[in-house]
C-alpha cells in the first residue's frame, strides 16, 4: 500500500514539473520511452515522432489508428511521459515545435543539402562580413563621440553578458578598456551582475552586451546601477527590454542564415562593436593612452614576443 502510495506520489510530482509552464523537452522523452516502453507503446512513439505536427493536432483516435494502438494506450503514455492527460502532452509537442521545429524538421526528409566543403569558407566570411556591415550602418546615427567620452571619463566601468556570444563580448570589451588604464571588470555571473551594480555610485558606468535584449540578470543589473546614479550603456537588439533599461543604446541588427548547420554570425557584429568602443574610447583619451598601451607591449618581451607588428596580447 504504501509502496503504491510511493509510486502515486512520483507520478503527481512528475507531472506537475511537467505541467507547470517550465521547459519540458517532450522530444527527448519520448526518445527515451523508445528503449523502455512496451510493443504498442514503441509503436506509437515511433508515429509520433515521425510526425510531431500530426501527434500534436490531429484527434486522437486518428493517432491510435496510424500507430495501431488503441486510445487508452495514448493516455497511458501521456502518464507515463510525467503529463497529466494528452492535452498537456500535446500542448508540450505543439511546443517543441514552435521552439524547434526547423531542427526536427532538418533530421527527416525535409533535411536541406549540405553545403559542399569548399564553401564553407565562403559560407561564413560571407556571413561575417554582413553581420559588421549590418552594425556599421546601424551605428550611423549613434552619437559615438559622447558615449566614448563618457567611457573615458568613468570611474569605474562594469560589464555584463551572458551567454555564449555576450558573455564573450563582455570579457573582450574588458580586455580591451583596462590598457587604456581604465577601470574595467567583466561580469557573467547573474548574481555577481546584480550585486556589483547595487554598490555602484554616482560617476560609475555600466555596459550591458545582450542579443536578444531579454537576459534578466543583465536587465536588473543595467536597472539596479542606474538607480544608483551609475549611467548604463547597452549593446543589444532596438526594441528589447534591455534597450528600454539603458541611458545609451548600441543597436545590434543582424540577419540569421538560415543554414542549421552555421554557426551564428552575429558574434562578429558583437567583436565589431566592442573594437569600435575601444577605439573611439582610446581616441577621447588622446595620447595619454600611449604609455600604458607602450607597458603592456614590453611586459610581453619577457615572452619574447618582441615583434611590433603583432597584436599587443596572444
Amino acid at each position: 500500500m504504501a509502496a503504491g502510495k510511493s509510486r502515486r506520489g512520483a507520478a503527481a510530482g512528475a507531472a506537475g514539473a511537467a505541467s507547470d509552464g517550465r521547459n519540458v523537452d517532450i522530444v527527448a522523452r519520448l526518445q527515451n520511452r523508445l528503449e523502455q516502453g512496451r510493443e504498442a507503446e514503441r509503436r506509437l512513439v515511433q508515429t509520433m515522432l515521425a510526425d510531431l505536427n500530426f501527434a500534436a493536432h490531429a484527434p486522437i483516435a486518428q493517432i491510435a489508428e496510424r500507430a495501431g494502438v488503441s486510445e487508452p494506450t495514448i493516455t497511458r503514455l501521456a502518464r507515463a511521459l510525467g503529463f497529466p492527460g494528452t492535452r498537456v502532452m500535446r500542448f508540450h509537442l505543439a511546443q517543441a515545435l514552435a521552439i524547434g521545429g526547423a531542427y526536427l524538421r532538418s533530421r527527416g526528409g525535409e533535411a536541406e543539402a549540405l553545403t559542399p566543403a569548399g564553401q564553407v569558407v565562403a559560407k561564413v566570411a560571407g556571413g561575417a562580413h554582413a553581420a559588421i556591415e549590418l552594425m556599421s550602418m546601424a551605428l550611423a546615427d549613434v552619437d559615438l563621440e559622447a558615449i566614448a567620452r563618457s567611457l573615458s571619463r568613468a570611474s569605474q566601468i562594469l560589464v555584463y553578458g551572458t551567454g555564449g556570444g555576450s558573455s564573450m563580448a563582455a570579457v573582450e570589451l574588458q580586455n580591451r578598456l583596462f590598457r587604456l588604464r581604465l577601470h574595467a571588470t567583466a561580469h557573467t555571473d547573474p548574481q555577481l551582475q546584480r550585486m556589483s551594480a547595487s554598490v555602484l555610485e554616482p560617476g560609475a558606468m555600466v555596459i550591458g552586451f545582450s542579443i536578444s535584449g531579454q537576459a534578466a540578470s543583465v536587465i536588473d543589473a543595467v536597472s539596479i546601477a542606474r538607480q544608483y546614479g551609475a549611467r548604463a550603456l547597452v549593446i543589444t537588439t532596438p526594441g528589447s527590454p534591455l534597450a528600454a533599461a539603458g541611458d545609451a543604446l548600441l543597436p545590434l541588427t543582424f540577419k540569421e542564415d538560415p543554414n542549421l548547420y552555421k554557426p551564428s554570425a552575429t558574434r562578429y557584429a558583437l567583436l565589431a562593436a566592442v573594437d569600435i568602443l575601444a577605439m573611439a574610447t582610446a581616441e577621447a583619451i588622446g595620447p595619454p593612452v600611449l604609455e600604458p598601451l607602450r607597458r603592456v607591449r614590453h611586459s610581453l618581451a619577457s615572452q619574447n614576443i618582441r615583434n611590433p607588428d603583432l597584436p599587443i596580447g596572444d
